[in-house]
């Protein structure tokens, strides 16, 4: 079995066979060097399409949780980030069943739909 490969690798029509099988390749990566090409200028055009519209979709999100901040009263959820802990554990559960957590668990929702959106994106 040896012998019939090293006679047809070696016979009188190898070296032409050789070169147009090189040449058919050479061609082959020029077709698909230039498909490469349309095809990285295609993604490249819709990553710029969706980093447009990411952009406008966190514009957006901003601007909602910047509303959702300002009707939750800015200053009542300031405070509420910077209080000190209290001493008795129990104190803040009270605390948010006397005043319901309605503002706090509307922005909490927004700023997670956020992180969401921009993880998706990275």
């Amino acid at each position: 079995m040896i012998s019939a490969i090293r006679r047809v690798i070696t016979g009188p029509g190898a070296g032409p066979a050789a070169s147009a099988v090189a040449f058919i390749m050479a061609a082959l990566l020029v077709a698909s060097w230039g498909s490469w090409k349309i095809e990285r200028a295609r993604l490249e055009g819709r990553i710029a399409e969706l980093v447009q519209q990411s952009e406008r979709s966190q514009s957006l999100w901003r601007a909602q949780l910047s509303a959702c901040h300002a009707a939750a009263g800015a200053r009542t959820l300031t405070e509420t980030a910077y209080a000190r802990p209290a001493a008795d554990p129990k104190d803040p559960a009270q605390r948010l069943l006397a005043q319901g957590p309605e503002g706090i668990d509307v922005c909490a929702r927004m700023e997670s739909a956020d992180q969401a959106v921009l993880s998706t994106l990275k």
